[in-house]
């Protein structure tokens, strides 16, 4: 993104609302003597971020319709899914602040959707694509229904077609080296949940002491969606480290395994290119979960010990990995589909089956095999 387009979008995040008939007016030439302000993409970022957080957008004619959206809905919707509709709408108010609702009677209206998905999206993978057209046309079905548009502008727009994922798995010397790494009960105990368990970075986060039933081996799960589901955890060993933890750090029920930690250095040495810190002081806050940022961190370091990765590499192998590796794992060993939607917590078949992909070839292989042998008895 050239600075140019990024002094473009900080001028468009602080337009006055305007009505339809002077949309024209954003089409005038700046005066070459205005003063020019550039600022880097990280600067627009976290001003357009600040910008959703105060709810500016809502000073734009569509802003105050995505805002009675949001109001009507936010019961229903979960924390991140109302991030997700906030964040698509506010966009969707700031690139038409000129409009009014009534601009978006089909055809015309159709036209300008699109021309707004494909700005934002359009060379994005085909479900984040999916993803903002969803919110979009649940947006505009809500105005058709509140009387404030006759048609819906959203109805003839197709869904993008979603690519295949490529997904890969740690080996079973990877994932034993992880967790044998990890030199705190603490992170080996997060990494197992991880790497055996198919544990959601969001999972992990949310995880507390007081969901850990010792007694009948069991784990509750909040994870995504704020689905509260509980998986089995029948490794002895995985108790005796738990309990070990909660005696070494003296955890308290509401307590989080993964608590929000602050790193402070505590030694310094000189070196020929300057002051490097060499020794640090690590204070946990139990009662409050570590920060998805940390936590992202966390994993690297992780996999930093192992080898996994080198120093400094924050990318390329997501805890996501973790989670697909769990899974394969008790797919190789039991062949049972069921027993892995189970473990990942998934609502329908279809979606296990979707990503595991190579049980199904693997099944049809074992099928036409099974077929030729009768063919040649």
């Amino acid at each position: 993104m050239t600075d140019f387009m990024i002094e473009g979008m900080l001028r468009a995040s602080n337009k006055k609302p305007r009505t339809a008939h002077t949309a024209g007016a954003r089409h005038r030439r700046s005066s070459s003597h205005a003063p020019s302000t550039l600022f880097t993409l990280g600067d627009a970022a976290r001003l357009l971020r600040e910008a959703v957080k105060d709810k500016s957008y809502r000073a734009f004619p569509l802003g105050q319709e995505a805002g009675h959206y949001l109001r009507a809905n936010k019961k229903r919707f979960t924390k991140d899914t109302y991030r997700d509709y906030e964040s698509c709408l506010d966009k969707l108010a700031r690139f038409f602040a000129d409009l009014q609702i009534e601009d978006f009677e089909p055809p015309v209206g159709t036209e300008r959707v699109e021309d707004f998905l494909e700005a934002h999206w359009g060379e994005s993978a085909g479900r984040t694509y999916n993803k903002n057209l969803t919110i979009t046309k649940e947006f505009f079905k809500f105005e058709v229904l509140a009387g404030k548009l006759h048609g819906d502008p959203t109805l003839p727009i197709k869904r993008a077609r979603k690519g295949g994922v490529y997904r890969t798995t740690f080996s079973g010397d990877q994932t034993r080296g992880i967790i044998a790494a990890q030199p705190e009960l603490r992170d080996r105990i997060a990494c197992r949940l991880i790497l055996t368990y198919a544990f959601r970075k969001g999972a992990v986060r949310n995880s507390q002491f007081q969901h850990f039933d010792h007694i009948r081996k069991r784990v509750t799960v909040f994870t995504k969606g704020e689905t509260v589901r509980t998986v089995p955890i029948p490794d002895p060993a995985f108790w005796d480290e738990l309990g070990r933890l909660i005696i070494d750090v003296e955890a308290q029920p509401a307590h989080y395994l993964m608590p929000r930690r602050l790193t402070r250095a505590s030694r310094y040495e000189d070196r020929p290119d300057g002051r490097v810190a060499v020794a640090w002081n690590v204070k946990h806050f139990p009662d409050e979960p570590m920060s998805d940022h940390s936590l992202h961190d966390w994993w690297y370091e992780c996999l930093e010990r192992a080898g996994i990765v080198d120093a400094g590499v924050t990318k390329g192998e997501r805890m996501h990995k973790g989670r697909h590796t769990a899974g394969q794992r008790v797919l190789d060993v039991s062949g049972n589909l069921k027993a892995v939607q189970k473990l990942l917590l998934h609502a329908s078949m279809q979606t296990t089956g979707d990503i595991y992909t190579d049980w199904d070839i693997d099944q049809l292989a074992e099928t036409m095999r099974l077929v030729l042998e009768d063919d040649d008895d």
